[in-house]
């Protein structure tokens, strides 16, 4: 850019503080090259920078803006000529906030702060605002101010966006723990300044898990949903109703009287008692309630929360749909389980898990053709401790998808180990949990444990229930067919507990079909049992399923699904689970008396 052009096309401040051509100013021409080419640049940045840039004379009268600030505010260059910057006031600010500024300026000659400014659209929004006083270097007098500022408004979203996540409950949009425990302190410390009472109730939903796997996923969230909307219709202004996890949520009552807690218990468990509809259907749904209250039970959250939780098991203990208020004795029960939890989580290092293994047999011909390998748990000091009361503690606290993993390894380590001492091929089935598809983990866990074990994959078959198949079907689908193209097998596990639809099951391509026990055990005793598993083999076969029975117990099951034409069964009629050495053995022996 050369001649009189190169300042003309300068933004208007440049060429008021340098000169223009037509004013009799000083001209490129008069200006040095270096000058020249910092002007350029100067230029460049006025047009681009997306910060607003206001230059305003000594009076405080705006003499020009650049493009960002008519960007931000709305308004062009020629509407606030003239002006002052109090064109952009929003109203939110006090006189006193203003007059500081300027004492700032005068006395430092800058002043830096967030300020609440209104666009020419009439919408306030948050700006962090910067101005600097330009004075005459040889006189020290007050030539201009030179504001500049950012919009902070998708900062300041994207803050309280973040703010809400951590705070709050994503599905329901209830608090959530953290909160909650922050609320709970300010309660406590009111209650213990002013020596009222407080309380945390405890409410778990009955059953849930079954009521969860009838819906599937989205139905589920549905229904909690709805149970959140109805528990809030009942707090109080001064209260709060929190979602823990799960289907268990926390009330906060910071000032209770004792005679008013189980009345407000009681008002819990009635906006529970209307049924709910999910899809259509009419949902029924129960909860417990435990009650701990400050002082008496606790002065802290933590240990309120604990003993709110032990109560809420007494609930259940008790017959569920009812209330419980903690006592001294519930106290050992809670310490049991939290040192069963924190056992439980250092299971794995420490080698403490074992596999055991139940027979799966051909029902047509009795011989065994395969395992499923169930967990057990050897806790030092108390010896093997029972599924029911370990898996439930690690589904509730995350630790299953960790042990799934170990399970998943040992299997295929064990398959390998059997081929090695010339053991005949046996196929191992292994239950894979929700948490492990939810959390994405379940393909790396499969492919690292046949990496390192060298399994053939065609010997593992992986049982999925169906609620876990129905979470996200896109994208289980996507992950079993991954799986299948390893040669691994897939069975759905306690067929007929939940819902598939028959296109989902041919998409899919699943192997095998376990029919639920639940079923099984009433199959020659109630005619509906009897309906729904001949109509879960018929389906089956209709798709190229094969078809096994969990729960066999007695020879009349087992003749009962062999008439049905169900190809397997597994059951403490066949074998209870054992160790590994001796399922291996009543193998050999069975294979013996074969060739025999």
């Amino acid at each position: 850019m050369a001649g009189d052009t190169l300042l003309a096309t300068l933004p208007m401040r440049l060429q008021r503080a340098f000169g223009s051509p037509s004013s009799g100013g000083a001209t490129s021409g008069s200006l040095p090259p270096e000058v020249l080419q910092q002007l350029e640049v100067l230029a460049t940045v006025w047009d681009i920078t997306h910060d607003a840039v206001v230059l305003t004379d000594s009076a405080n009268h705006i003499l020009t803006v650049n493009p960002a600030f008519e960007q931000i505010t709305g308004y062009s260059e020629a509407e606030v000529m003239g002006k002052t910057p109090s064109i952009l006031a929003s109203g939110r600010h006090s006189p006193a906030f203003y007059a500081g500024m300027w004492e700032s300026l005068l006395s430092t000659g800058e002043w830096e702060g967030e300020v609440l400014n209104r666009k020419r659209n009439g919408s306030v929004y948050p700006e962090q605002l910067r101005i600097k006083v330009l004075r005459d270097p040889q006189t020290g007098v007050v030539t201009h101010h030179l504001a500049v500022f950012a919009d902070l408004s998708k900062q300041k979203a994207a803050q309280s966006k973040a703010v809400r996540l951590a705070s709050f409950d994503q599905l329901t949009g209830l608090p959530n723990q953290l909160l909650l425990r922050d609320r709970a302190g300010q309660a406590i410390a009111v209650a213990r300044s002013e020596q009222h009472q407080m309380a945390l109730l405890v409410l778990d939903l009955d059953h849930f898990k079954a009521v969860n796997d009838s819906l599937g996923h989205v139905g589920g969230d549905v229904l909690l949903q709805q149970i959140s909307r109805s528990l809030s219709a009942v707090v109080g202004s001064t209260e709060t109703l929190s979602r823990r996890g799960g289907d268990e949520f926390v009330f906060l009552l910071p000032h209770v009287e004792p005679a008013q807690l189980r009345l407000v218990a009681q008002r819990v468990l009635a906006a529970m008692a209307e049924p709910f509809s999910v899809a259509d259907r009419e949902i029924v749904v129960s909860a417990s309630i435990g009650v701990a209250a400050f002082p008496a039970d606790g002065e802290d959250f933590d240990t309120l929360l604990n003993h709110a939780e032990a109560a809420m098991y007494k609930a259940k203990e008790a017959g569920r749909r009812c209330v419980r208020f903690f006592t001294e004795e519930m106290n050992q029960g809670a310490r049991d389980r939290m040192a069963l939890i924190s056992d439980l989580a250092r299971a794995t290092q420490r080698g403490e898990l074992r596999l055991h293994y139940q027979p799966l047999v051909n029902l047509m011909t009795s011989e065994i053709i395969g395992a499923e390998a169930l967990v057990r748990w050897e806790r030092p000091g108390v010896g093997l401790v029972p599924p029911g009361v370990f898996i439930p503690a690690a589904e509730h606290t995350g630790l299953i998808s960790e042990i799934g993993g170990w399970v998943l390894n040992e299997a295929c380590r064990q398959i390998r180990q059997w081929q090695r001492v010339g053991q005949v091929p046996i196929k191992v089935a292994v239950n894979v949990s929700a948490l492990q598809f939810r959390e994405g983990r379940l393909e790396q866990q499969v492919r690292d444990a046949l990496a390192a074990s060298g399994c053939d994959p065609q010997l593992l078959e992986l049982e999925l229930t169906e609620s876990t198949l129905m979470v996200q079907p896109e994208e289980v689908t996507a992950v079993v067919r991954r799986l299948k193209q390893l040669g691994v097998q897939l069975a759905i596990d306690d067929f007929g507990t939940g819902y598939s639809s028959l296109s989902y099951l041919r998409k899919l391509a699943v192997d095998k079909i376990k029919i639920d026990q639940s079923f099984v055990r009433d199959l020659t005793t109630d005619p509906d049992c009897a309906a729904i598993v001949r109509a879960i083999i018929q389906m089956a076969r209709s798709l190229g399923l094969r078809t096994l029975g969990e729960g066999v117990e007695n020879q009349v099951s087992r003749r009962a699904l062999q008439v049905l034409g169900c190809d397997f069964a597994q059951g403490y009629f066949f074998g209870k689970p054992v160790p590994p050495e001796v399922f291996a053995e009543s193998f050999r022996r069975e294979m013996k008396a074969d060739e025999r």
